[in-house]
């Protein structure tokens, strides 16, 4: 326990003055805050900003599901997306929906890489769409492009 502790202290973080001259929540932060609000949408079982190599920048998922199996196929699955695009002279995919008996998973890309919405079988993919469309501009507004 003494071990835990020590580590503890000597990573604190910033200390209260450093934290007010912080120029405010990191990309980090904002990225986690959103997939926040995506999972508060009603129906919505959780959600995920994976990088096109699958790396997890944020997450938000149900006990029990595991993120890495999901982050790898929504990497995939985006990337396939946007291949077939370029290859089929289309422009840019924006969002792409996959249903089953199950639940519905809504794919968009950024800047940054795939944002997924998990929603069950009831869900408004209306609402969801218009969310994850908003959720996207907004990370390219923190992304800066």
């Amino acid at each position: 326990m003494q071990k835990q502790e020590s580590f503890a202290r000597r990573n604190q973080g910033p200390s209260a003055e450093s934290a007010a001259e912080s120029p405010g929540p990191s990309r980090g932060q904002e990225f986690q805050e959103l997939i926040k609000e995506l999972t508060r949408l009603d129906r919505v079982r959780g959600g995920l900003l994976v990088a096109p190599d699958g790396f997890v920048i944020a997450s938000e998922l149900p006990q029990g599901l595991p993120v890495e199996p999901l982050a790898a196929l929504a990497a995939t699955l985006g990337r396939e997306l946007e291949v077939g695009a370029a290859r089929l002279k289309r422009g840019p995919f924006l969002t792409a929906l996959f249903s089953s008996d199950d639940g519905t998973l809504f794919l968009g890309g950024s800047p940054v890489g795939f944002l997924v919405v998990l929603g069950d079988r009831e869900v408004n993919v209306g609402t969801i769409r218009v969310a994850l469309r908003k959720a996207i501009d907004t990370i390219q507004s923190a992304w800066g492009s």
